[in-house]
């Protein structure tokens, strides 16, 4: 038998190897809900903008391809919309400033064009010189005339139309080549084009479902993540550094109804049901899991890390199986999508030559064959991704990419090497059950959507109005008014908004998402008759950028504006005052610093006006301000009802009728309950001081602030005048200031680096983007020191600069840290994960691994040579003001002896929450968001490399290429005795 069974063996393998790679691809379709629930008005034109574009493209490029078959998700949020705007329901805000005559925009209306309409790629832009035209008209400030208004609208508008569908309508094609004076008929052409192309849509996905060449799937109905409506832990349990939100939330209802409304609304659409959904963000746990079994979904697509996270190893051989979570004698297979080749699709093959970028897909493809079909003939590769947002960043809009990967894969599947398949074809095979599946999404953790204090401001908000109308029902109240509040309330559990806040996206608080939040929330409490609260109306808005992170200052206090004291403070020049040129807008600009024990101000009126003419006139000038570890504050300063963008928890007031001999001291008041109450203390009165003269100097001690080193405060200056709120700086969004961390502990070692060798190999370039701004020194260690501080080590890395533009709760935006640590036998080469795309000398491997991002979810890790890592013992902060990025980490990980050889690899890059490992991608030339100065894809994404000597980091990260990537040295030396 032993024998016989070799030999059935043997006669078998040959047909394993003879059989396909299965290839399963979705192409995720979603766009949140654009409509005010207040005013009914769609406002985000992002539905029309793919509707032109990917939507009807994506259906239709497959009949060219009939062997092809993918399958595609479609929310219900979208249909719904695409269904609105064809009925003529929708009209985005867009929309009806473009098909308005130019003779009856408002001047709010003519100002929405020029700001908004450049939201599209840079591409799109440089491929029309007049479009090109109008944005340096832009930059330089100019007013737009009633010809550019036109030509701008029109040009926004054509360009988000698919190119191929341009080319083939003659009068799409001969607005393009015209480029430049456009008539009001053109804005109605285009506009009426844009409502043919989306009534494509439905129909054509329907007749290739019919056919069999896709499958249509959909999602809980507003895209919600489920896991955390079962469940506020499922954050936790995505990553044990992520706080929870303060409120109960534990919504196996709301979750339900979720299901089986998107399952329902599909099946009203399409007249059958889904047979799979795509979890919202690919986000899954064990007990949203079992849910989608119960209410009977085939199966669910999600990301490979959650494999890993549920006790499997991440590898071809495991990511080609199918799997299954049961529940009460029902089961939903699970799909684990191959991230690195769904990404790079999503955001590296838009960098390259198309065929280099698809025979670089087919090729890893083919390669993964090689390693699984022997021992699982059956095996079938996921691939899962966004199927609107990566395309505009393709050269073409990644048409000819697209067309060249379906064909690839049609040669492939006639050689008998791929087949595309569809999910649904494969839910009658075997699966391996999965005991307990880990918690995560298709970013590995929740942390875009959670943990940051705004994102869970947010859901505590939701979670406030939802228990209002729990309770309005509770009380007898009227059961449509609770039905429409509840619906109100499924809409603001869409993962969009939650998106959107904090600081981990590139757009952090992206102000429309914000209002249009807020707006859900505030109709919640109208609806059941009740007043919305006041956090409800306070915007949420990142930091400005001064020029310069405000340090410390010595300025001489007397009113003067001297050119040299106020040097090291940041500038905030406030543009609204400059440009409006209103008789109320007074203030100039505002400078910002501090030293250990004060906060200083000094604020500059616009010219030709001294701060002492202001004296004796009922002016006020009140500084606004965050209060550290309160919550609650006030929605609007005294006097106005526009929003700074933080919560008013405290304020400090310069009574200028008050001033006398140049002097005046002032004022603290606190909010509280509603109301503004006196707070100032004796204590430190002699500390509050202001003079007034040419400027206006304000020294406040950190005891009136309430605040003390290592804190950081949001803050505004307020000019009024009896009662009436005149100017504000800055404009709708707050100072940041961070006071520095008193740094303790015994220096065991310092290292320097060269200055000005932020380049990588030698050739490398910043990225273009104003972010980056001043485009030198932000990535440039200069050095690294130890201090002793008992029973952690304090490690302080220098830079050359240090500005923080999305607003990272740790004090810094750009730098991304990883350290690697070598003081035993034993370890490793690669590095902890796939990012930075360097290996380490074998002779030094290395044991431990430190991460330090400014964000907790992006680097806030101690990494071990076993793949675990934890956040447990590392706390990352810095010291903006002297250019410092603090890590302090336990000594139970690494405590050296005395003369102990300890080996070091110091790597410093471009932090990137989507790049790999969050290390910032290089490109042969740099874009908006990616380095430049790589020779191939193999280059390093290192920036600089601690080494003391100049020019040894270039040597040992140039030589790279065909498939070898840059091996680094360590340096080594012998630990110091404390």
């Amino acid at each position: 038998m032993k024998l016989h069974g070799i030999l059935i063996g043997l006669m078998m393998a040959p047909l394993a190897l003879a059989q396909p790679l299965r290839v399963a691809i979705l192409w995720h379709q979603h766009q949140p809900p654009y409509e005010n629930p207040v005013t009914g008005q769609y406002e985000e034109p992002w539905v029309r903008a793919h509707g032109v574009n990917d939507y009807p493209w994506m259906a239709e490029v497959l009949k060219e391809f009939p062997e092809i078959k993918v399958t595609f998700d479609y929310t219900s949020t979208l249909l719904k919309q695409i269904g609105d705007y064809l009925s003529g329901k929708a009209k985005d805000a867009y929309w009806r400033v473009s098909e308005k005559p130019l003779s009856a925009l408002s001047q709010e209306e003519r100002a929405f064009i020029v700001a908004r309409f450049f939201d599209l790629n840079p591409r799109f832009v440089e491929k029309s010189p007049r479009y090109r035209e109008l944005q340096a008209k832009k930059a330089r400030g100019e007013a737009f005339s009633d010809a550019d208004l036109q030509d701008l609208r029109v040009l926004w508008n054509l360009y988000w139309i698919n190119i191929d569908y341009i080319e083939r309508d003659p009068g799409l094609r001969a607005l393009y080549r015209k480029d430049r004076g456009f008539t009001q008929e053109d804005v109605n052409y285009v506009l009426k084009k844009h409502l043919e192309l989306m009534a494509t849509i439905l129909p054509l996905h329907r007749e290739l479902w019919r056919k069999g060449q896709i499958d249509l799937i959909t999602t809980p109905y507003y895209h919600p993540i489920l896991p955390i409506l079962l469940d506020k832990e499922a954050i936790r349990e995505s990553n044990p550094a992520l706080s929870l939100p303060k409120e109960p939330i534990a919504w196996p209802e709301d979750a339900a109804w979720q299901v089986r409304a998107g399952r329902e609304y599909f099946k009203a659409l399409f007249g059958q049901e889904p047979k799979g959904m795509w979890p919202p963000e690919g986000a899954v746990s064990q007990k949203a899991a079992e849910l989608y079994a119960q209410e009977g979904i085939g199966f669910l697509v999600t990301d490979e890390a959650i494999l890993g996270k549920s006790g499997f190893p991440v590898n071809p051989a495991t990511l080609t199986r199918i799997y299954h979570v049961e529940k009460d004698g029902k089961r939903v297979r699970l799909f684990f999508r191959h991230r690195d080749l769904s990404d790079r699709i999503g955001f590296s093959y838009s960098g390259m030559p198309a065929e280099r970028a698809v025979e670089d897909f087919i090729g890893t493809l083919l390669e993964i064959r090689r390693q699984v079909i022997g021992q699982n003939p059956n095996a079938v590769l996921t691939i899962a991704l966004d199927g609107e947002n990566a395309w505009e960043n393709y050269p073409n809009n990644g048409n000819e990419f697209r067309r060249l990967l379906y064909r690839r894969l049609a040669e492939e599947e006639r050689k008998g090497t791929l087949k595309t398949v569809l999910f649904s074809e494969l839910l009658s095979e075997p699966s391996l059950p999965i005991a307990r599946l880990g918690t995560g999404g298709w970013a590995g953790d929740f942390a875009m959507w959670a943990g940051e204090p705004e994102e869970n401001e947010a859901w505590d908000r939701l979670a406030r109005a939802r228990q209002a109308v729990l309770d309005f029902q509770a009380q007898g109240g009227d059961p449509k008014a609770v039905e429409k509040a509840l619906g109100l309330i499924y809409q603001a559990q869409a993962s969009d908004w939650f998106w959107w806040y904090g600081q981990d996206t590139g757009f952090p608080n992206n102000p429309p998402f914000d209002e249009a939040f807020r707006a859900i929330l505030q109709a919640v409490y109208g609806t059941i008759g009740q007043k919305p609260p006041e956090a409800l109306f306070i915007a949420v808005r990142p930091p400005v950028q001064p020029q310069g992170t405000p340090g410390r200052v010595k300025p001489t206090l007397d009113g003067q504006a001297g050119p040299e004291e106020w040097r090291g403070a940041a500038y905030l020049p406030d543009l609204e005052g400059t440009t409006m040129q209103t008789q109320d807008d007074l203030i100039r600009g505002v400078y910002l610093g501090f030293d250990e024990q004060h906060v200083y101000l000094r604020v500059d009126l616009k010219e030709g006006v001294r701060a002492k003419d202001l004296l004796g006139q009922g002016y006020r000038l009140h500084l606004y301000a965050t209060t550290p570890k309160e919550e609650g504050g006030a929605a609007f300063p005294e006097g106005a009802e526009v929003s700074l963008g933080f919560p008013l928890q405290q304020r400090v007031t310069l009574d200028l009728d008050g001033v006398r001999e140049g002097q005046a001291t002032l004022v603290r008041f606190a909010y509280r309950e509603g109301a503004w109450v006196l707070a100032s203390s004796p204590a430190d009165l002699a500390g509050r001081r202001a003079w007034v003269d040419q400027v206006v100097e304000m020294r406040i001690p950190y005891t009136t602030l309430r605040a003390e080193a290592g804190d950081t405060l949001r803050l505004a200056l307020v000019l009024e005048k009896g009662g009436r709120v005149l100017d504000t700086a800055p404009n709708g969004s707050p100072l940041a200031l961070s006071l520095p961390q008193r740094l303790a502990g015994k220096e065991v070692l310092r290292l320097r680096d060269p200055e000005g060798d932020e380049h990588g190999p030698g050739t490398y370039t910043y990225p273009k983007e104003g972010a980056f701004a001043p485009y030198k020194g932000l990535f440039d260690l200069l050095e690294m020191r130890v201090l002793d501080s008992g029973a952690t080590w304090t490690l302080v890395f220098t830079f050359g600069e240090m500005t923080n533009p999305w607003g990272a709760p740790a004090g810094f935006s750009h730098q991304l840290l990883n350290v690697y640590l070598d003081f035993k036998e034993g370890g490793r080469t690669d590095t902890f994960a796939k990012g930075a795309k360097v290996a380490f000398d074998p002779a030094h491997p290395w044991d431990l691994f430190l991460k330090a991002a400014g964000w907790p979810q992006y680097g806030q890790r101690v990494g071990f040579p076993d793949g675990t890592d934890t956040a447990d013992g590392v706390v990352v902060g810095s010291n903006p003001a002297d250019k410092q990025v603090i890590l302090q980490l336990d000594k139970k990980y690494f405590n050296p002896t005395p003369g102990q050889r300890v080996c070091l690899y110091v790597l410093v890059g471009s932090q990137d929450g989507y790049g790999p490992d969050h290390f910032r991608p290089v490109g042969k030339e740099a874009g908006p968001w990616n380095l430049g100065g790589a020779q191939n894809e193999d280059a390093p994404l290192v920036v600089d490399y601690l080494w003391p000597e100049k020019g040894i980091q270039e040597a040992m990260l140039s030589p790279y290429g065909g498939g070898k990537l840059a091996v680094l040295k360590p340096y080594c030396l012998n630990w110091p005795a404390p």
